[in-house]
């Protein structure tokens, strides 16, 4: 019953944080980043993280070079995906405006879609290969006003936890964009909203951050190999929780 009324709460909550945003973001394009900050970061994510039962998540870096006051001016976050509330997350932890690279078909959704394209969501059109150069300037347009983008490479949520193969949009995009990508891995918040479900659920969350990926070229090799080092930072944090961290994830 708990549960219900947790995942109620957090539908409507969550409708009146995007309504007010959406207001916001029409009227003036110089409440961007407060819509960014305050709407999205304290009003939305911390209340909702609130409202689904978790304490505030702990996060921990995995040497002194990945901390938040060595992180470069723009950069690209990548994290795994397990849960809806990992969007929470990540506005919550990561100390800058944050907007999310998204599929070009959420343009699409009632107010959700017309929210993100106001707030600088960087769209990728993985069907019409000329649409790269168009993402690129979006995202490099957000980074110039200190923002950074957060990157899901999965591609889709995780069913089981296990981290699935990395798609390489995101690192073409830090390559032409001349931008490092910030790895990152969420534990616990598959179990407050698995793939498929719909009834928040208290749980512990975790966060831990690599050091900064510096793209070489924007040629096809190095950019698998910088999917590659990108996919082993994360799994490499993933196996760092599993064995240091007493929470399901």
């Amino acid at each position: 019953m708990l549960s219900v009324l947790r995942t109620f709460v957090g539908l409507v909550w969550s409708a009146i944080s995007c309504l007010i945003a959406l207001f916001l973001a029409l009227l003036s394009k110089r409440f961007i980043p407060f819509v960014l900050t305050r709407i999205g970061s304290q009003m939305w994510s911390a209340n909702m993280l609130r409202i689904s039962g978790i304490n505030r998540p702990k996060v921990t870096f995995t040497s002194d070079a990945a901390q938040f006051i060595y992180w470069p001016e723009k950069a690209i976050v990548i994290c795994n995906h397990a849960s809806q509330i990992d969007i929470n997350v990540c506005a919550k932890v990561i100390p800058r405006p944050i907007v999310y690279l998204a599929k070009a078909s959420l343009r699409k959704v009632p107010i959700l879609g017309l929210l993100n394209e106001r707030v600088g969501t960087v769209f990728i059109d993985r069907s019409n290969p000329n649409a790269a150069k168009v993402s690129v300037d979006n995202l490099l347009h957000s980074l110039s006003k200190g923002i950074s983008v957060i990157v899901y490479p999965e591609g889709t949520r995780s069913t089981d936890g296990e981290l699935n193969a990395f798609k390489k949009g995101a690192f073409y995009l830090a390559a032409g964009a001349k931008v490092p990508v910030i790895p990152m891995h969420v534990h616990g918040t598959r179990k407050v909203l698995p793939k498929g479900g719909w009834l928040l659920r208290p749980n512990s969350v975790h966060v831990r951050f690599g050091e900064p990926i510096h793209p070489d070229s924007p040629s096809a090799d190095d950019i698998t190999r910088m999917t590659k080092t990108a996919y082993e930072s994360v799994s490499s944090m993933r196996e760092w929780h599993q064995n240091n961290v007493d929470t399901p994830d």
